[in-house]
């Protein structure tokens, strides 16, 4: 997993986090970007592109907010859609940028309001546990918190460390019984 955060202007940003997996002769290419603003401390996404290639399999999505009509577009699995946006919503990838922000100011545990298709999701990210944990930065304490659902076979485990400013440093997710585990290769700031 790689991760860059990007200055692209005042209070504009680029994150992407490009994710590479590979398991028996089948291997995974999934490429996210979040262009967005950040505004007294609040993250305002802009759009949101995901790429996904499994061996032959591709797949696009994206998503454009607009913020003074309230209203978000997106094609996903090649089906457009059209949602009214609720403030504070976030996209799959800037909601680690509203996580990471809530670790800095002590808050372990928040709900959030993603929007990734037709239907907004609420994630909720709960505190599990303070441990050490060896990575590319050397060994850290990082900060596990889990995204699950009850009743759920999808659970989502995160471990943030402050030497990444609260982003994520390990992530293993766990979808009817196949666990994926990724873990920072790279990390890079551009202050632009």
């Amino acid at each position: 997993m790689q991760v860059v955060l990007e200055r692209n202007g005042e209070d504009r940003f680029s994150y992407r986090m490009d994710t590479r997996m590979k398991w028996g002769i089948f291997t995974a290419y999934i490429q996210q970007q979040s262009d967005f603003r950040w505004r007294d401390g609040v993250v305002l996404p802009g759009s949101f592109k995901l790429t996904h290639k499994v061996s032959l399999y591709n797949r696009r999505d994206s998503i454009e907010f607009d913020w003074q009509s309230m209203q978000a577009t997106g094609t996903r699995k090649k089906e457009d859609f059209a949602v009214a946006l609720i403030p504070g919503m976030q996209d799959k990838l800037s909601v680690y940028l509203l996580l990471a922000g809530s670790l800095c100011r002590g808050q372990y545990s928040i709900d959030a309001a993603v929007l990734s298709g037709p239907v907004p999701k609420s994630y909720q990210y709960q505190f599990q546990a303070i441990e050490p944990l060896d990575t590319v930065l050397g060994r850290v304490q990082a900060i596990h918190i889990r995204r699950a659902v009850a009743g759920d076979e999808k659970q989502t485990d995160l471990w943030h460390a402050e030497e990444t400013h609260f982003l994520p440093v390990k992530m293993i997710y766990r979808d009817d019984g196949i666990i994926t585990d990724m873990r920072l290769l790279d990390i890079s700031f551009n202050d632009g």
